[in-house]
């Protein structure tokens, strides 16, 4: 059962979380060339879908809490729903923490190393075992990315501060 209360606060915090990083995504850089397709549109449709999703997750954990029999012994399908995984609640929590990271990160860091920090960390996170597929797709990935959105949208991306904006200026 403490899972499951785990799982509806989890849910309702990236939901919330989601709805509040949407509404910051206006302070993203506006460019006067691309009114409406402007630096916080893809932050939005991300943290858009996050929230529906999230919402959707958290709807149906309510509900099962809801209907669920206190007492009673459990169906095979509820035993299978109560089976998590090793460190599943650390991954989430993780998870969760790693996406607020990733969104502050973009402004101080710049979107070339902020993205490829959080795809390789997110690679770690997750329970998947091959190693060579978790050191290349952050950099490979993050490229593809950077030259749709620079060259052939020719949007641009977040930068960052500092040194770090002096290197995303000589990457792209």
């Amino acid at each position: 059962m403490l899972h499951k209360l785990f799982e509806v606060a989890a849910f309702a915090a990236m939901t919330i979380a989601s709805v509040a990083l949407w509404f910051s995504a206006d302070a993203l850089p506006v460019s006067k060339r691309y009114a409406q397709v402007d630096a916080d549109l893809w932050p939005k449709m991300v943290f858009g879908a996050l929230a529906i999703c999230c919402a959707v997750h958290l709807a149906q954990k309510v509900a099962g809490l809801i209907a669920a029999p206190s007492g009673m012994p459990l169906s095979e399908d509820e035993k299978l729903e109560a089976y998590r995984p090793e460190g599943y609640h650390l991954r989430l929590a993780l998870t969760g923490g790693l996406v607020v990271g990733y969104f502050f990160a973009l402004q101080y860091i710049g979107f070339l190393l902020a993205t490829v920090i959080f795809l390789w960390a997110g690679a770690w996170i997750l329970p998947f075992k091959n190693t060579a597929a978790k050191l290349t797709f952050a950099p490979v990935f993050t490229v593809l990315l950077a030259v749709l959105f620079s060259y052939g949208l020719q949007l641009s991306l977040p930068r960052g501060t500092g040194v770090f904006y002096d290197l995303s200026q000589a990457l792209f």
